[in-house]
């Protein structure tokens, strides 16, 4: 009777090992990838409509190392994504602290987003599957340790040759072709606005391209990235004023656009302004 107690003990135990490894492994399996990072790539393949990455030592073709990315691009994305990348631990405690503040405070309906672009490219890599609750907790961890083991420019490099650009388009290298015919390096900071602009919701925000010429919203949004280009030193104010009445090569109509004052430093316009698209 106590041989068998004894074995039905050892039995649970094993299966309690085994639950626990079955419950941790998915985050040895990130820790492990995430140190891999710094001399590793990752290759998309798509399943369906959904990325699927492998993370890999051999450079994909379409893997564009950070330096040979155009610098108004890098502008483009910071100023819109996330101003204080350079100078945040992976979160911004301010943008956090405002997101609860509105969310559960002044229970407004449209909640500014405050994730960085470490934790959105946490979210890709890691969890675009997972939509539990606990996701969130999962994310932040993941993203301390990535800024503890991974330089800002590599997570800034990953970032760009990962995410979506549109239906079935990952990465800036493919993105920068399909809408400009150009190479990453040779984007101008208006082309480096839109791209900016598409990564909220790139497959709904694309139909300016589709259309060939801007919405309203998405006119609206490219000039102000613009102008935070401007105000992050991305650009300077000559630069900025020709974007700013510039045109991307495949818009119908190619007149400019007129400027009626004079730029004025203000404050840019807030999210809440730009209105559905």
């Amino acid at each position: 009777m106590l041989n068998l107690a004894s074995k039905l003990l050892t039995a649970i135990w094993i299966l309690l090992i085994v639950y626990l490894i079955y419950l941790v492994y998915p985050f040895i399996s990130v820790m492990i990838s995430i140190g891999r990072i710094p001399t590793t790539y990752f290759e998309i393949t798509l399943k369906g409509n959904q990325a699927v990455y492998h993370q890999t030592k051999l450079r994909p073709k379409n893997w564009v190392n950070l330096n040979d990315i155009s610098k108004r691009l890098r502008g483009a994305i910071i100023s819109s994504e996330d101003g204080k990348f350079y100078i945040h631990p992976g979160y911004d405690s301010e943008e956090l602290q405002d997101a609860i503040n509105d969310g559960l405070v002044k229970k407004k309906k449209k909640v500014r987003g405050a994730s960085t672009i470490t934790q959105q490219l946490i979210k890709n890599l890691y969890f675009q599957n997972d939509r539990s609750f606990s996701r969130k907790t999962k994310e932040m961890g993941m993203t301390l340790l990535i800024e503890e083991k991974v330089s800002k420019d590599k997570i800034l490099e990953t970032y760009l040759n990962v995410i979506e650009y549109g239906e079935k388009i990952y990465g800036i290298k493919e993105a920068s072709q399909h809408y400009f015919k150009k190479l990453p390096r040779d984007l101008n900071a208006r082309e480096s606005a839109f791209l900016a602009m598409l990564l909220p919701s790139p497959k709904r925000y694309s139909q300016s391209f589709k259309r060939k010429e801007l919405t309203a919203y998405a006119k609206k949004t490219v000039n102000s990235i613009l102008f935070k280009m401007l105000q992050g030193g991305y650009i300077g104010i000559e630069e900025y004023q020709t974007n700013i009445a510039g045109r991307m090569a495949w818009e119908k109509f190619n007149e400019p656009e007129i400027i009626a004052e004079p730029l004025l430093f203000e404050s840019e316009t807030s999210s809440d302004d730009l209105g559905d698209f």
